[in-house]
């Protein structure tokens, strides 16, 4: 009995730390607060050691424009020569790390064949298909921002769903060791069982 009591104790552990440390994250980055060449202006957000995932969420913002304004969008609201963007910079330990449209470069827009969407909505919309994950060894200080350097004229912004920390291979082996003492206790016990009812 004690073997089991032991046995669920520790998978009681390793299921709630995992459930609890599913916790989502918005981080609102602002296009004007938040842009700089190279993340001065950050908004930084406190994590624990672990592995996570990032995507582009509709939080605070939808979408970025870095011009103020949209022109030259073809008849799909794309193509532009200006509009707005979903992309962002983060910095880990010092390495800035490029997320989302045109490799959250500026330049000539975010899409591969060139340009910009004409509205926050249609920005997003084509967003999803951004899913993005880092690993942190130590609890750190994550700083996201916005890469431009004419901060005045922007719009918008982006929100970041930081969702983790995704369980390491470690804790599985520990969840999965934890299970098994559980079955190897019961069975144990189920053969003791058997025993002392043929005893005489």
């Amino acid at each position: 009995m004690k073997m089991i009591t032991h046995a669920l104790f520790v998978a009681g552990i390793l299921t709630t730390a995992t459930s609890a440390s599913a916790a989502t994250t918005v981080v609102d980055v602002n296009g004007i607060n938040n842009s700089s060449l190279d993340g001065s202006n950050s908004k930084d957000i406190a994590l624990a050691a672990g592995t996570y995932a990032i995507n582009f969420t509709n939080g605070a913002y939808t979408a970025f424009n870095r011009f103020g304004l949209t022109s030259g969008c073809n008849t799909f609201g794309a193509a532009c020569t200006a509009g707005f963007e979903n992309s962002v910079r983060y910095i880990i330990n010092g390495t800035t790390f490029l997320f989302g449209d045109g490799n959250a470069s500026g330049g000539g827009g975010p899409q591969s064949t060139g340009g910009y969407y004409s509205t926050a909505a249609v920005s997003f919309a084509a967003a999803s298909k951004y899913v993005g994950s880092f690993t942190l060894l130590a609890p750190t200080n994550v700083r996201f921002y916005l890469y431009d350097d004419n901060s005045f004229d922007n719009t918008g912004g982006v929100s970041v769903a930081v969702t983790g920390a995704v369980p390491e291979p470690a804790s599985w082996a520990m969840m999965i060791l934890g299970m098994g003492a559980v079955g190897f206790a019961m069975r144990r016990r189920r053969v003791a069982t058997t025993r002392l009812s043929y005893a005489v």
